[in-house]
């Protein structure tokens, strides 16, 4: 896995958010999980009706984005494509003209941290970050807890307003061997808690394939 720094995770975030708010059906779809990507060294599931791609394929996932009318998001998974090893987006809201839904993977390698370490870094640094830039972030819930294939993954729950948007962000952070791996859902606030069980089953599909 190519390194990226977690440090930045926090920027993606604010870069994104404007642009992904309003969750839709789809994503409080948890049964079935239909929908199977394959990427760069790990493979996972999403609902029906989201659609993405690897590092690779995110010309093409920006180019599906300005199909859909969604040329702001286009361009800014563009921007960032260097940052993201994966990026998807709630397909089913893209085409309807309205806000998005979306998910980021990035990630870090050789981290010599535990992940609880690693977490207490993180998070600190993300808050001066948001602080710094006049933008409002609020640690809802953190916990490390078993997750699907992984007996410890970081799961916390954020609220964020930028610029007068307030979204709902779900970020998990799982470790394997020194690699970490970050995998972050941002959508509505007020749509928030009706997705995040559809984001929790989509990180206990989550495999980092050898």
């Amino acid at each position: 896995m190519k390194k990226i720094f977690l440090i930045l995770t926090g920027i993606i975030i604010l870069i994104l958010a404007s642009q992904v708010v309003v969750g839709c059906r789809s994503v409080t779809q948890v049964e079935p999980v239909v929908v199977e990507f394959i990427g760069s060294d790990f493979e996972f599931s999403l609902p029906d009706k989201w659609e993405g791609g690897t590092k690779d394929e995110l010309e093409s996932v920006a180019d599906e984005l300005e199909d859909l009318g969604q040329k702001d998001l286009a361009s800014k998974v563009i921007e960032n494509k260097k940052l993201l090893l994966f990026f998807g987006y709630d397909s089913e809201a893209a085409s309807k003209d309205g806000d998005v839904s979306n998910l980021t993977i990035t990630g870090e390698a050789a981290v010599p941290l535990s992940l609880d370490e690693y977490v207490d870094l993180t998070y600190e640094d993300m808050a001066e970050k948001y602080e710094k830039s006049g933008y409002e972030l609020n640690i809802i819930e953190q916990q490390i807890l078993p997750m699907g294939n992984y007996e410890e993954v970081s799961r916390t729950l954020l609220e964020q307003d930028i610029e007068g948007v307030s979204t709902g962000v779900a970020q998990y952070i799982i470790q394997n061997d020194s690699d970490l791996w970050v995998i972050t859902f941002t959508s509505d606030l007020e749509k928030f808690d009706e997705n995040i069980q559809a984001f929790d089953k989509s990180i206990e599909t989550f495999k980092i394939l050898d």
